[in-house]
């Protein structure tokens, strides 16, 4: 998606405030982890990565920024990767 097409949906303080919810959100689930409130086997710790990478990686395009697009890109598909995973267990189980 280039800029221009991205500009036309949402506007520089949207991505910012999108940014920072996908922070928020990476740091969310960095918490709730390490302090052994959720596990990386469940859908929760998992989703909330989806949605800082998607904040992010919205911010990024917006910024232009290609380092901090792919790595969101990323850590999105390692936790896409991962929520397939557990569910495929979860069918398995039943």
């Amino acid at each position: 998606m280039s800029l221009d097409l991205l500009t036309i949906f949402v506007s520089e303080s949207v991505s910012s405030i999108l940014g920072w919810l996908g922070t928020g959100f990476y740091l969310l689930a960095y918490l709730l982890i390490s302090i052994n409130k959720v596990k990386a086997n469940r859908y929760t710790y998992h989703l909330l990565n989806v949605l800082g990478a998607a904040g992010l990686i919205i911010h990024a395009i917006y910024m232009n920024d290609g380092p901090n697009l792919i790595c969101n890109l990323a850590w999105l598909s390692i936790a896409f990767i991962a929520i397939i995973s557990i569910s495929r267990r979860k069918i398995k189980q039943n």
